[in-house]
């Protein structure tokens, strides 16, 4: 006796546990890739509506009937365990053969054919019918029977997989196309592995992906992990020089410093300042950069030659590098600005991929792998800020020092150059003028302190916001696995009937939340801080995108109304974000209150040139200012809107005062509603 299996197991095995077409397909180019293919190419047929095809051909070293009905065919091992080098070189990458399954069962019927280097001139081929397992009482009653025919090609693999059960519409397609361009390191040109895919779009998406504007980063980090598990790292700036280097001692924040317990590493990353004005002398456009980093930002992770999913992905943050920019903004990047791969050689197989081949097993290894990439930017973090505090207290010194000199000079001018009697008069009023100084000083520092109170409000609140993104995630996977299966198990009508609005309102609030979870991240960037030439129509565009899903959530039409040139002023982004940011979450709160209009709600953003200067106006149809004087809204901590703070629309008239501006407020504007007007001096006036 022995243990046999029901077919059924092939689904639970397979497409169940790998549900992702995609990511069932990436497992078969990652077959080519260990057959020592140097290319290989995914080929969708038809494959935007159900009954398609898919074609995964390589010219690696084929496979004779013994890697056939001892490799290719057995499920759960994998003649790779040895992890004997190929003879390229490489190291083998695929593991268990579920992935292969979860491919091969996205069609009714499967086509292998395989030229084995082996054996020129020879090829075999192997059909699979799915179906045939249907009738049958335990898989092991299928047989199958490779033929020999005789063949002109070269050596390699094809793999036709028929009759697809799901549709790759043009999301998935994307993805896919992604997944295959990261899969080997785009980045290393030396890699002699590049998949293509034949599918509208792929060439563009390359070429983007094939950009690579590592130059116009404003930091490189290059650290690596050697087998003694002994940290070292530097950081250079964007004219290649040194700015800070460490050994393992400086990087481990581990106290007792001992070596890591992992496999060795390469961490190389670029960090990126993408405010214009930081590209003014640069050969590309932030805006370019910011494309490229959409498609290919993110830490990746490659290991043995190939990239893992998800690290890198854009709602996976292995290496908590927005967590740690929430706590801290100053001197870290996000995930959104930065590029980089950490590069695992694993000679003895210490990673471990989950079944699902969706990243690693958090074994010993791989926690001391991340543990030390996170270690590298935190040393990264801590030496920035050490250089950013003692820049500050240069400043204080300098200023105190200077001070301290025009006082001395001012005194001794006072003795040359005024006449005796007049003395008393002039250190009178220098001193009337010392003290008018200190009431201003000390109102500043008052004011300091309200925007330190709110900078920890902020902050709080974006760590809060990144912890929320995790549950989101699995919100959005468990909306995806009903989709898919939904779609499997149900006809078009049932399943439209029955799952379609749920799954659709899943996928809603997932991006909503996602949405709000880089609300705090995108408003704390430190690069919109620095003060320059701002476009102001640009800074709308960017903050009525990031509100985008609260309009849509309160039913508001929104709309710009922006003159035809475009205004620029001296200033900072943050300054302009925050006026507009304050104004509109004004705004929508006013629709919130009782007796406010359900119906037809309506805002208006809208610039215009007078003179000298650029007036920028934000207008509602709700009830207007009342039961507050005028007067009275740009003070600290009063509010009319409950659970509110009362700051808002003093941060607006503190930002354009800043700014050489004013401000000013109708309780019933032009809509009916609040009407804000701001004027600023353009640039040059």
């Amino acid at each position: 006796m022995h243990f046999k299996f029901s077919p059924s197991i092939l689904n639970r095995l397979g497409e169940e546990l790998i549900p992702n077409p995609d990511q069932g397909i990436i497992e078969l180019v990652k077959n080519a890739y260990d057959a020592d293919a140097t290319k290989c190419t995914v080929e969708l047929i038809n494959t935007n509506h159900t009954g398609g095809s898919i074609i995964i051909s390589d010219n690696g070293t084929g496979m004779d009937t013994d890697a056939i009905s001892e490799g290719w065919l057995v499920l759960g091992r994998s003649k790779k365990a040895a992890r004997e080098p190929t003879l390229l070189g490489r190291l083998p990458v695929g593991d268990k053969g579920l992935g292969r399954l979860a491919a091969l069962r996205q069609g009714s019927q499967v086509n292998l054919k395989t030229r084995p280097k082996n054996e020129p001139g020879v090829e075999y081929s192997l059909i699979i019918n799915w179906d045939i397992f249907e009738g049958a009482d335990v898989v092991e009653d299928v047989y199958f029977d490779a033929q020999k025919n005789p063949t002109e090609k070269s050596q390699g693999t094809d793999i036709i997989i028929h009759h697809l059960k799901v549709k790759l519409e043009r999301l998935e397609i994307k993805r896919l196309a992604r997944e295959l361009l990261l899969l080997a390191d785009p980045f290393d040109n030396s890699v002699a592995f590049r998949p293509r895919l034949i599918a509208p779009g792929f060439s563009d998406l390359e070429k983007k992906v094939n950009e690579a504007y590592f130059e116009a980063a404003e930091y490189h980090l290059k650290a690596s992990l050697n087998a003694k598990g002994t940290a070292e790292a530097t950081l250079l700036d964007w004219k290649g020089d040194l700015i800070f280097s460490a050994d393992h001692e400086n990087i481990s924040r581990n106290p007792s410093k001992e070596p890591y317990r992992s496999v060795p590493a390469e961490f190389e990353m670029w960090v990126f300042l993408l405010n214009p004005q930081n590209f003014s002398a640069k050969k590309v456009s932030s805006a370019e950069v910011r494309s490229w980093l959409t498609e290919v930002g993110g830490v990746h992770l490659y290991h043995r030659g190939l990239r893992v999913k998800p690290y890198g992905d854009r709602a996976d943050d292995w290496l908590n590098i927005n967590l740690a920019r929430a706590r801290n903004p100053e001197v870290r990047p996000s995930t959104s600005t930065v590029i980089g791969r950490v590069i695992a050689i694993d000679p003895d197989d210490s990673l471990i991929q989950k079944t699902d081949r969706l990243g690693f097993i958090e074994n010993e290894a791989f926690l001391e792998l991340r543990r030390f990439a996170i270690d590298v930017l935190e040393w990264i973090a801590k030496e920035r800020l050490k250089e950013t505090e003692k820049k500050r207290e240069d400043i204080k010194q300098e200023s105190s020092q200077d001070v301290q000199d025009v006082k001395i000079r001012l005194e001794k001018a006072i003795e040359e150059a005024v006449p005796q009697e007049n003395r008393a008069i002039v250190r009178n009023v220098v001193k009337e003028y010392e003290t008018a100084k200190e009431r201003e000083i000390k109102a500043l520092r008052d004011d300091l302190q309200l925007y330190r109170s709110l900078a920890t409000a902020g902050t709080t609140a974006a760590v809060f916001a990144h912890e929320s993104s995790k549950p989101v995630t699995l919100i959005e996977k468990i909306a995806k696995r009903i989709e898919s299966k939904g779609k499997q198990l149900l006809s078009d009508e049932a399943y439209i009937k029955s799952l379609k609005e749920p799954v659709e309102m899943l996928y809603r609030v997932s991006s909503s939340w996602k949405r709000f979870a880089n609300f705090p991240l995108h408003l704390l960037k430190r690069e919109k801080r620095r003060s320059g030439v701002v476009d102001v129509h640009s800074v709308i565009d960017d903050t009525v995108e990031l509100f985008q899903p609260f309009f849509k959530e309160s039913k508001i039409d929104i709309k710009t109304e922006k003159v035809n040139q475009i205004p620029h002023i001296r200033g900072s982004i943050a300054l302009v974000e925050a006026i507009l940011t304050n104004l509109l979450t004004n705004t929508i709160n006013a629709f919130q209150v009782e007796g406010a209009r359900n119906q037809g709600r309506q805002i208006i953003i809208r610039t215009e040139i007078l003179g000298n200067n650029v007036r920028l106006k934000v207008l509602d149809n709700g009830l207007g200012i009342k039961d507050i004087e005028l007067d009275e809204i740009w003070l600290p901590g009063i509010t009319t809107t409950p659970g509110g703070t009362g700051f808002g629309l003093t941060i607006v008239k503190d930002s354009v005062k800043d700014m050489r501006g004013k401000v000013r407020a109708l309780a019933n504007g032009e809509l009916g509603g609040a009407e804000f007007a701001v004027e600023l001096p353009l640039s040059g006036n």
